[in-house]
């Protein structure tokens, strides 16, 4: 057997190069072969012969933060402005952010021949995972390629997608050597081998690339195949006890890393001569790689599972060693989570806290909720209590998680260390105290006077704003409505305005100007909902500017909400829709994507009061609240606009069914504007069903509700479905100023909607024939299909298909429906 050792070349049969080709012609290829068949390699080698721009993205483990993180990292080079976008928008798993984040990378020029590679995705083969891929490829990213590499796959409707042409599998079968093959691959690499040899090693190989490899740098060395299958031994015997102390004991800080740049190799291993060794182990196999474009290492997934076995190998000392190293590297660039977790792997809580207070929880979501509560509790109680601030973080970060008990216990743990703690001078207790105080407040939401007594005791003991506090987070818990959020007892109105005045001065002072503009767009919203809609522009531009100068989106966003429904009382579409475009715009340009949700209930709200149904976001008419990712207080609020949906579809009965769900959610902290809108949908249901003396009795408690403050816009909104039961109660001597001022108001208002739904909704009603027309209305009468069939002289059966199709030109499914059309017509 002849040899002239030629194994750093790169050999692939002609079923793989035939087999690579075709990934250029799909949107998605799954390349799926268990570990070493060289399905990477392959990949790689192919994207360069075709000059292909490359997005590498290795997976390390099944955290989707991770996965998204290096995702929009890698999209960097592209487009950095849009990179930063889709890590503030975080990782998309439902119907609306799957829209915004499709809209974002939509707009990324990709060269031509671009191909987005996901290297071992059985890492992270998650349902949601797999939905952003499948989404991504029907939409069809101009110029863009994705392909998917791992060891095993489960792709729901694989087979589905295949055969619409967006799919194409490579499998385990293309990468096996054939007995023909092996013999070509060594002899290319300067082996000339025996049939009798190559029988022996697709015995000893199956046809798995790697063995193949290894075996032929152990037979150039010693001039034998080692009958093996054990691949970390072979990669032992033939790579790595040939290379010197020095290499080892860098490769072992390099261990836990499958790709990395030259900075991190350097502070992981101490060592100056880094890029000097490097070069050597290149020179040495093919298992590590220099990429030119991203300049980082590429380590080849078996070599890279073998050093991980030495590093689990080493003592705990050495391990936790390189885990603080790790910590601190990442500490210093930023990457606070993952400097949490080698902190922690590294039993290094003290780095753990430090981490902590540099995010203030900030990047702490539901998806790390378990292993973040596992950390914190773990690290030992008078460690614990040397980072007091770091506690505080974790409170809050409990309250949001609805963490009740665990929060509660924090807190109780907090108060005792700095009643009872000697450790800190006077002035530093002070300060923990007013840090306390403000997180209590948080406790009272949303009593605006409690929560004022603990802002003004925190503002008593503090010099400085509080340390604790993530001010990026949104105050209005994502709802358009500051008044919707406080208005909590009737004839209150006044009172909750001065109370949040005088609160959030201080408030704003201890937090940066957290919640600037909050009092008056609640002040602005008091003078709408009295239909004074004069002082409502005065008192939203006072609102407005300050809280975009500050950077409060969503206080902004609230501003340019009731600016749109000041808009259709004057009859001015053209301003409701410039209105929601600068909404979206200002999301997409500051980067607020927490408030993708609360501009989609400004919108429903807007659509749903001129009943253009088509035009409401999905996941809000369709009652998905999991897409909507709503904080909880803001419930409520969308449950304002649900009720109002389910009228314009014509589901009373469902408005009836749910009534007392939303008169509880309603009352939880409490939101009496929610239950005033509450009342007013159960009554227009119970009028639209003929239980009149329910109406009337629902419209009253509304009434009585709101008279006191003269809250009426929610009266005036929905009069097109009231407006019977408001007469009748006027003339039974029930509420009579508040009545006539609600149907003074309705009057222009309804002339403005109906002026907006003419000019820009209108179309010409579908055409009925005589008959349909007769059918259709015994059915909206409530007849059955037998007994119009017996007043029409016609066949049941006939019936039913002229219903069909009556249906289908309206555009309707059910009688229900029916009944409303022939109402409105």
């Amino acid at each position: 057997m002849g040899k002239d050792n030629k194994t750093s070349s790169l050999y692939f049969p002609k079923q793989i190069k035939v087999a690579m080709e075709g990934i250029s012609d799909y949107p998605l290829t799954v390349v799926e072969a268990p570990m070493g068949y060289g399905k990477t390699t392959a990949v790689r080698e192919y994207l360069r012969t075709i000059q292909a721009n490359e997005l590498w993205v290795r997976i390390h483990d099944s955290l989707i933060s991770g996965f998204w993180n290096g995702l929009c990292n890698t999209l960097e080079g592209f487009d950095e402005k849009i990179s930063l976008s889709l890590i503030e928008l975080g990782f998309p798993d439902d119907s609306v952010s799957l829209q915004e984040a499709l809209k974002l990378i939509r707009k990324i020029k990709f060269p031509e021949k671009t191909f987005l590679i996901i290297d071992d995705y059985h890492l992270i083969n998650k349902p949601e995972v797999g939905n952003f891929i499948k989404f991504l490829t029907v939409h069809e990213i101009a110029d863009l390629h994705i392909i998917l590499i791992a060891r095993f796959i489960e792709f729901e409707k694989i087979e589905e997608l295949s055969l619409k042409g967006y799919l194409y599998h490579i499998t385990k079968e293309t990468f096996e050597l054939t007995l023909v093959e092996i013999k070509k691959y060594y002899k290319f690499c300067g082996v000339n081998l025996k049939d009798s040899d190559c029988e022996k090693l697709y015995k000893l190989t199956e046809g798995w690339f790697t063995a193949l490899y290894l075996l032929m740098l152990n037979y150039i060395k010693h001039d034998s195949f080692e009958a093996t299958r054990d691949i970390y031994k072979l990669i032992e015997n033939t790579i790595y006890l040939n290379f010197s102390d020095e290499i080892k004991e860098f490769l072992y800080a390099i261990s836990l890393f499958d790709s990395f740049n030259l900075e991190l190799a350097t502070a992981l291993s101490g060592n100056d001569s880094a890029e000097r060794l490097l070069s050597e182990i290149i020179s040495e196999n093919a298992f590590v790689k220099y990429e030119e474009k991203t300049k980082t290492y590429q380590v080849h997934h078996i070599f890279s599972k073998y050093l991980q076995s030495l590093f689990h190998g080493r003592n705990i000392a050495d391990q936790r060693g390189l885990y603080q190293k790790m910590a601190n590297y990442q500490l210093k660039n930023g990457n606070y989570v993952q400097a949490m977790e080698n902190s922690y792997m590294a039993s290094d809580f003290e780095n753990m806290l430090c981490a902590l207070e540099a995010d203030k929880g900030h990047s702490i979501h539901n998806e790390q909720q378990e292993i973040f509560i596992r950390y914190f509790e773990e690290c030992p109680k008078q460690l614990r209590q040397s980072h007091p601030i770091a506690m505080l973080i974790y409170a809050i970060c409990l309250f949001s998680f609805n963490e009740m008990e665990r929060f509660d216990q924090t807190c109780r743990e907090f108060e005792e260390l700095v009643q009872n703690s000697d450790r800190f001078v006077k002035d530093r207790i002070c300060e923990l105290n007013g840090e306390f105080e403000l997180l209590l407040s948080f406790t009272k939401y949303n009593n605006i006077q409690k929560m004022y007594q603990h802002i003004n005791k925190a503002a008593m003991l503090l010099k400085q704003p509080a340390q604790f506090l993530d001010t990026k987070s949104s105050w209005t818990f994502g709802s358009p409505s500051v008044l919707y959020m406080f208005y909590r007892e009737p004839g209150s109105m006044k009172e909750e305005l001065k109370n949040l005045k005088d609160a959030i001065q201080v408030y704003k002072k201890l937090t940066n100007g957290h919640g600037t503009g909050c009092e008056s767009i609640m002040e602005a919203e008091y003078y709408f909902n009295r239909g004074d809609f004069e002082s409502t522009e005065i008192f939203q531009n006072k609102a407005f500017y300050p809280a975009n100068r500050n950077g409060q989106g969503d206080i902004v966003i609230s501003a340019m909400f009731l600016q749109a429904r000041i808009a259709i009382a004057k009859g001015d579409y053209n301003s409701i829709l410039n209105v929601l475009k600068r909404m979206r715009e200002k999301m997409t340009r500051k980067r607020w994507y927490g408030l993708m949700y609360t501009i989609d209930l400004c919108e429903a709200f807007l659509y749903s009061g001129l009943k253009q149904y088509e035009k409401i976001p999905s996941w809000v008419k369709e009652g998905d609240l999991d897409s909507g990712k709503l904080y909880f207080p803001t419930r409520a609020f969308y449950n304002i606009i649900y009720g109002r949906v389910l009228l314009i579809k014509g589901e009373y009965l469902k408005i009836l069914g749910i009534a007392e769900e939303l008169i509880m959610e309603a009352s939880i902290f409490p939101n009496l504007l929610s239950m005033i809108y509450a009342y007013i949908y159960i009554a227009a249901a119970n009028l639209k069903v003929h239980r009149r003396s329910d109406a009337l009795a629902a419209i009253e408690k509304a009434l009585h509700y709101a008279e006191t403050d003269q809250i009426y816009m929610p009266f005036v909104e929905n009069c097109d479905y009231i407006t019977p039961s408001l007469q009748e109660l006027y003339r039974e001597g029930v509420c009579r100023e508040a009545i006539s001022a609600i149907l003074e108001l309705y009057q222009s208002y309804h002339v403005a909607v109906e002026q907006i739904i003419k000019e820009n909704f209108t179309e010409s009603k579908p055409q009925l024939t005589e008959r349909e027309k007769e059918i259709a209305l015994l059915a909206a009468k409530g007849l059955t299909n037998k007994e119009i069939g017996e007043i029409l002289f016609i066949s049941t059966n006939t019936v039913k298909m002229a219903l069909k199709n009556i249906f289908f030109k309206l555009s309707i499914n059910n009688r229900v429906l029916l009944k409303q059309y022939l109402n409105d017509f």
